[in-house]
């Protein structure tokens, strides 16, 4: 089920809440910082992930949690031919220590310790890789060859962020000792270039231009999406295609089109998925007990109890753009007989927008009357905060967020908090999804520490310690399904569920690629014209 029974009247467990609230994907900044409101059950106020589990608060989850790695510990430590030794050390960190890994093993994945269980291993330590410019080398090879290298990592990573802290403080440390990678963080620039919002596109043209096609470029990894991504791409500046053909690809699902398509754009394994946020409507228990799960019982739903929901200006706020997306999905995709929402993924096409769009703007034109009204007008207010402190006080009765956790962390919330009867859902249909991802340029220096390290980053251990709040609290889009990251069910599932968050596994089926960024901006456009101003 989407989330796990309980009475509306029932307290959720107090957890921890990470301040600030919304976590914004775009284009400029993959994400400024992922303010991931996460919580979680079992810890006492304050608590890291190893106080937890060495004191009494974690109760029967944080048992069950510790039970469960210590089993997979074990078994990894007994697996004589496995190759792979994983520990949970004092700080509460996952630790990988499979360095080149053996025949049968997938070397990025602490606890994979057999291929044949492995959803298509793809670079097995002691056979070829097949990675562009290595593919007679097997993976034991690029990893011994990364020791002693630098890697450039380009980020936003600005001072007393989780990126910069997740960087500094675990992935340089980690690197160093289990790789003899040296990290050099390179913070992101977002000015200075005519071609992207990101510098670095313009940098790495220009070393290519200047003849540095393949090598000695400066930069060996980018947290990239969107429009950068996009741009590089087209321009042929992205080595690869990489991602499906390490072993940590064995962690995602590529078929999936929030993994497969970055805006609109398929990634054709030129990119990996780094981190991710995902669309959810929330309702309140209470007043709605069985909230809609479509799009047409959604509009249903408004008309039948006007006053009870809005949403902000997508022409100025990321939160109504991405509603209003959601409601484009039916009404110009899958509520068109015979179409579906993946026609629009790809580039903008006028013809096709113009020839289904209409549909969303007479549905919210037909729902605007039953809107929240200020001054006798449908409120659309400039910052989709505004509406939170509605659903708070109980005359909104329903919300949007682009954050999965963002009810279980206003419940929680000292200032403020919101009634512990909300409750976050996705639609039986999917609900948005946006991912970030890693590249490395085509003229990358170091490319096998940037294989490395990316192998490493996307490793269930590694997205075990950034899904963590008092690291980074960033949702992972790896695949629930997938054997590799089955064997961590129990450690995921500690830290992010919540009864007012849907699990991971309903989060996961319900993803839903985003929008190429040109049919975004014209849709908000749009949106101004054919409802605002109508």
């Amino acid at each position: 089920s989407t989330y796990r029974p309980r009475s509306p009247t029932e307290p959720h467990r107090k957890m921890d809440s990470v301040t600030n609230s919304v976590a914004e994907f775009n284009d400029q900044k993959p994400i400024e910082e992922s303010k991931q409101n996460d919580s979680y059950k079992g810890r006492a106020h304050g608590q890291t992930f190893s106080e937890a589990i060495s004191s009494r608060t974690g109760k029967i989850l944080c048992l069950t949690a510790f039970i469960a790695i210590i089993a997979i510990v074990n078994v990894a430590i007994n697996a004589a031919t496995a190759g792979a030794v994983s520990q949970l050390d004092n700080d509460g960190d996952v630790t990988n220590l499979i360095q080149t890994g053996g025949t049968t093993t997938c070397p990025s994945t602490p606890f994979q310790l057999s291929c044949p269980s492995c959803p298509a291993c793809p670079a097995a330590a002691s056979t070829v890789s097949g990675l562009p410019g290595f593919e007679n080398q097997s993976w034991d090879t690029i990893m011994k060859k990364a020791q002693s290298m630098t890697l450039n990592f380009y980020l936003w990573s600005p001072e007393g962020t989780s990126p910069r802290r997740w960087v500094d403080e675990r992935l340089t440390p980690k690197l160093k000792d289990q790789f003899g990678i040296t990290v050099n963080r390179i913070d992101a620039v977002y000015s200075g270039c005519a071609l992207s919002p990101m510098k670095v596109v313009c940098d790495v043209q220009d070393e290519v231009d200047g003849g540095k096609t393949t090598t000695g470029g400066a930069v060996d990894l980018i947290w990239i999406n969107g429009e950068n991504f996009a741009n590089m791409k087209s321009r042929g500046l992205l080595y690869g295609p990489f991602a499906t053909l390490i072993p940590s690809a064995a962690n995602f699902d590529f078929t999936n089109s929030a993994i497969s398509f970055d805006k609109g754009v398929s990634i054709d394994g030129m990119e990996m998925p780094f981190n991710q946020a995902q669309s959810v409507f929330i309702h309140n228990e209470i007043q709605v007990p069985s909230p809609p799960r479509t799009i047409p019982d959604l509009v249903a739903w408004i008309k039948a109890n006007p006053g009870r929901f809005t949403y902000s200006d997508p022409s100025v706020d990321f939160m109504g753009a991405a509603f209003i997306r959601t409601m484009f999905y039916y009404y110009a995709g899958d509520g068109v007989n015979g179409g579906s929402w993946r026609d629009f993924l790809g580039p903008f096409d006028e013809a096709l927008y113009l020839s289904r769009v209409q549909p969303l703007w007479d549905a919210l034109n037909d729902i605007e009357g039953s809107l929240y009204q200020m001054n006798g007008a449908p409120w659309y207010p400039t910052v989709h905060e505004d509406i939170r402190d509605f659903v708070g006080n109980e005359t909104l009765w329903l919300d949007f967020s682009f954050q999965s956790t963002e009810a279980s962390a206003r419940i929680n919330n000292p200032v403020n908090p919101w009634p512990v009867h909300m409750q976050a859902y996705v639609m039986d249909s999917g609900t948005i999804a946006d991912t970030n991802y890693l590249a490395i340029p085509v003229n990358s220096n170091n490319k096998e520490a940037a294989l490395a390290a990316v192998n490493y980053i996307t490793s269930p251990g590694s997205m075990f310690v950034r899904a963590q709040p008092e690291i980074w609290g960033a949702l992972q889009p790896f695949d629930p399904t997938a054997a590799s990251v089955k064997e961590w069910d129990a450690a995921f599932n500690y830290i992010n569920t919540h009864e007012a968050t849907p699990t991971v596994e309903a989060l996961a089926a319900a993803r839903l690629g985003d929008l190429h960024t040109d049919y975004v901006k014209r849709l908000n456009a749009d949106w101004v014209t054919n409802v605002l101003n109508a």
